[in-house]
């Protein structure tokens, strides 16, 4: 995420661990009769709710003309997600480590001119 540590650090992102209903639960019925009194449904089976926990990042949005607080931006991120965001960086870090290495080569080359 980029600038994560800086709007932490302003208060302006945070992140929590969030309860998501993926299908509430049901309670059981025999049988659901409509206003003329015909029986639209004959049962249901109780179901419990079905749930996950998301781990999302919370940011504080604003109003770039007025500077009112608006609703807040929430985006879910799973570890693994992360995970691949910092070999990502790692892999860039190595590259570029290379390729100083070569300006640098080539750098001590021409100086020994």
């Amino acid at each position: 995420m980029h600038n994560y540590k800086a709007l932490k650090s302003a208060s302006k992102v945070s992140v929590r661990k969030q309860k998501v209903v993926d299908s509430p639960a049901v309670e059981a019925v025999d049988e659901v009769k409509d206003g003329d009194g015909v029986i639209t449904t004959h049962s249901v089976h109780a179901r419990a709710e079905r749930s996950h926990e998301e781990l999302q990042v919370v940011c504080k949005s604003y109003d770039h003309q007025t500077g009112e607080a608006q609703d807040d931006i929430v985006r879910a991120y799973t570890l693994s997600e992360v995970k691949l965001g910092i070999d990502h960086c790692k892999s860039q870090v190595t590259r570029l480590e290379a390729e100083q290495a070569e300006w640098e080569q080539l750098e001590t080359d021409l100086k020994a001119l």
